[in-house]
C-alpha cells in the first residue's frame, strides 16, 4: 500500500481545530462529539461548500467511524460499499472501501461536473483498507433504470442523449482508461449524469472507446449488455460486420419514435465506430464529443418543433 499524502486544504486540522474551539462562526457542530470527528466534520464542510476542489481532503478515521458505525469499520473489505450520514451537515455519503486510494485519486478521478465527487479518504489504522467519501447519488446507476418499464420511461431520449454526451466528455478528458459501461454511470437526484469513481483498478482489458460504445447500445435498444430478459447477448458479437444483426431492429419501443432519422443514423453510426475490431477505424474521442454535441442541440431542436 503507497503512502498517502495529504493534499492541500485551506488551513490544517490543527488549526482548524483551534478556530472551532474559539470561534462562534459554527454553531451547529455538536459539541458532544471528540476533536477527531469535529475536524473531520468541518474539513468535510469545506469540501462540501469547494465548487473546485484542489484534491480529496484526508480526513481522520474517528470521522470515518462515525459516519459508518465501528461494526461497518471493522469488517471493511476492498469493494464494500457503505452508506454514510451526517445529520448535522444534513449529508449523505457513499462510502467505498479500496486498496489502492493513492493510484485512484491520482490517476482515475476527475474535478468534474459529470464525475461523482470524491471528497476525502481516510486509511483505516492496522490494515491496507483506505475509504473514499463520495458523493451520495440516489439514483443509482443507469442500468437500474433499464431493467425496468418504469426506468426506461424516466430515461427519455433526450436524456438519453444527455448520458452518452455527459459520460464522453469525462471519456475525453480521463487521466486513466475508465469503465462506461451503465452500472458505472450514476444519476443524481435529479438525473443528471456522475460516472462513477471506481473502487478499484478497472482491468487492462476493458477498452474505454468500446465501453463506451455498448453504454450507446445500452441505451438505444434498452437492454443491457448480456440482457437475460431481452437476450440481445453480447453486443459486439451481435452487431459485429457480417453478423446480419442490425440495431434498428432492437430498439427500444419507448423511444424508438422520438428521435429523427438523421439523429438515429449518426447515434447508430457511432456506436458501431466504438466496437470496431480494428482500434484505428474507432472515432477519437474528440469526435464522439463533438459529434454528440452536435446532435444534443439538434434533439432540443427537435423538441422544440423545430424541423431538422
Amino acid at each position: 500500500m503507497k503512502t498517502i499524502i495529504q493534499h492541500n486544504s485551506p488551513v490544517s486540522p490543527l488549526e482548524l481545530s483551534e478556530l472551532m474551539i474559539h470561534s462562534p462562526a459554527a454553531p451547529d457542530l455538536d459539541p458532544t462529539s471528540n476533536l477527531e470527528t469535529a475536524t473531520g466534520r468541518e474539513l468535510l464542510r469545506l469540501a462540501l461548500n469547494r465548487k473546485h476542489q484542489t484534491g480529496p481532503i484526508a480526513l481522520p478515521q474517528e470521522y470515518a467511524r462515525f459516519l459508518c458505525g465501528d461494526d461497518a469499520i471493522g469488517r471493511a473489505t476492498k469493494g464494500e460499499l457503505f452508506m454514510g450520514k451526517d445529520e448535522i451537515l444534513n449529508q449523505s455519503f457513499s462510502v467505498v472501501a479500496t486498496d489502492d486510494a493513492q493510484t485512484i485519486i491520482d490517476s482515475y478521478y476527475l474535478d468534474h461536473a459529470n464525475m461523482q465527487r470524491l471528497y476525502g479518504f481516510c486509511h483505516l489504522d492496522n490494515s491496507n483498507i483506505s475509504l473514499l467519501i463520495l458523493e451520495y447519488l440516489p439514483k443509482g446507476t443507469v442500468d437500474g433504470f433499464l431493467r425496468t418499464s418504469h426506468g426506461r420511461l424516466q430515461l427519455h431520449a433526450q436524456r438519453r442523449i444527455q448520458i452518452m454526451l455527459d459520460a464522453a466528455r469525462i471519456l475525453h478528458k480521463q487521466k486513466a482508461p475508465l469503465d462506461f459501461t451503465s452500472g458505472n454511470i450514476g444519476l443524481n437526484l435529479h438525473l443528471a449524469t456522475k460516472v462513477c469513481v471506481p473502487s478499484e483498478i478497472p482491468k487492462d482489458d476493458v477498452s474505454p472507446t468500446v465501453s463506451f460504445g455498448i453504454l450507446m447500445m445500452e441505451l438505444l435498444t434498452g437492454a443491457l449488455q448480456n440482457d437475460e430478459k431481452r437476450q440481445l447477448g453480447d453486443f459486439c458479437e451481435r452487431y459485429a460486420k457480417g453478423s446480419e444483426k442490425f440495431i434498428e431492429d432492437d430498439l427500444d419501443p419507448y423511444v424508438r419514435e422520438s428521435w429523427t432519422f438523421n439523429i438515429l443514423s449518426q447515434l447508430i453510426e457511432l456506436a458501431l465506430g466504438c466496437i470496431e475490431e480494428d482500434v484505428e477505424k474507432r472515432p477519437s474521442t474528440e469526435k464522439l464529443l463533438d459529434t454528440l454535441t452536435l446532435i444534443e442541440s439538434r434533439m432540443n431542436a427537435v423538441t422544440s418543433c423545430y424541423d431538422y
